[in-house]
Order: C-alpha cells, then sequence, then structure tokens
C-alpha cells in the first residue's frame, strides 16, 4: 500500500513538474528516482519487471515513444543492482555512484531505443542539452523526493 502511496506521488510530481516547467525545458526525472527507490527494495528479477512496468506506464502517460522510458529505466535498474552489489549504498560516496551510474545506464537505454527506431531528428548537442538539463533538476529534486520516499516506505524493508 505504501508502495502504491509513492507511485501517486510520483504520478503528482511528474504532472506538476511537466506543467509548471516552461517548453523545451526538460522536467526532473522522478520515475528514475521512483525505480531507483524500489529497486533495492525488491527481488532482483522484480526490481527489473517494476522499472520496465514503470518505464512504460510513464510512456504512456507522457505521451511520448512506448518503450523509450521503459527500456531506461529497465537498463537504470540493471545497472543499480550491479552497482550495488560492488558497492555500498549505505554510504554517501557509494550511494551517489550507484545512481549516477544507473542515470547514465537509463540514458543509454534510451539511446539505444532511439538508435534503432532511427529517432535521430535532432543533433548530439540537442541531446547533451536534454540530459544535462534533466540531470541538474533531477539533482536538485532527488534529495527531498528521497526524504519523502524514506518517510512514506519508513516499515518496509530491503528484499533478501
Amino acid at each position: 500500500m505504501r508502495i502504491a502511496a509513492l507511485f501517486l506521488l510520483t504520478l503528482f510530481l511528474a504532472s506538476l513538474f511537466s506543467g509548471l516547467l516552461p517548453d523545451g525545458f526538460p522536467a526532473p526525472d522522478v520515475w528514475f528516482l521512483l525505480v531507483a527507490v524500489l529497486t533495492p527494495r525488491l527481488r532482483p528479477a522484480w526490481a527489473l519487471v517494476a522499472a520496465f512496468l514503470i518505464g512504460a506506464f510513464a510512456d504512456l502517460a507522457g505521451g511520448g515513444y512506448l518503450g523509450l522510458l521503459a527500456v531506461g529505466l529497465l537498463f537504470a535498474a540493471y545497472a543499480f543492482l550491479v552497482l550495488s552489489s560492488r558497492l555500498h549504498l549505505e554510504e554517501t560516496l557509494g550511494r551517489t555512484a550507484i545512481l549516477v551510474g544507473a542515470y547514465l545506464a537509463k540514458w543509454a537505454g534510451v539511446f539505444l531505443v532511439v538508435y534503432a527506431l532511427g529517432l535521430f531528428l535532432v543533433g548530439p548537442f540537442d541531446f547533451l542539452g536534454l540530459v544535462l538539463g534533466e540531470a541538474a533538476l533531477t539533482a536538485l529534486v532527488a534529495p527531498l523526493f528521497l526524504m519523502a520516499a524514506k518517510a512514506i516506505l519508513k516499515e518496509e524493508g530491503h528484499a533478501g
């Protein structure tokens, strides 16, 4: 039930940010933050399935290309699982490295879908501006979202 509340909060924030920010300005990726919060709390196979389904929902809700964010979040969850097996999630530096690595993996998955579908309608510098803008806003929103998620999911443990 608490995960559903966090999902609804994420949906609200995604809608709020996309509505408040001017056109052409990337909104923070709160869907990525939701996947980053849920991945260590689920078994690995379920974390990958959940990441894909969250991405597919975000694609449908956002009106974008179906599968773009789904594959990106799947890559992010996989990178999160791999990096968290090698780094310590409890330490600040380890958590930061895991989140940055998962975020870069998300964009690798997005670029893979863009390349496979031949969607290169804009130049690479436009993509770089999008990635950097979204990364900056996501980094600003991340501490508040992660604190809210910790408060909402306070009694739930990690998957074993």
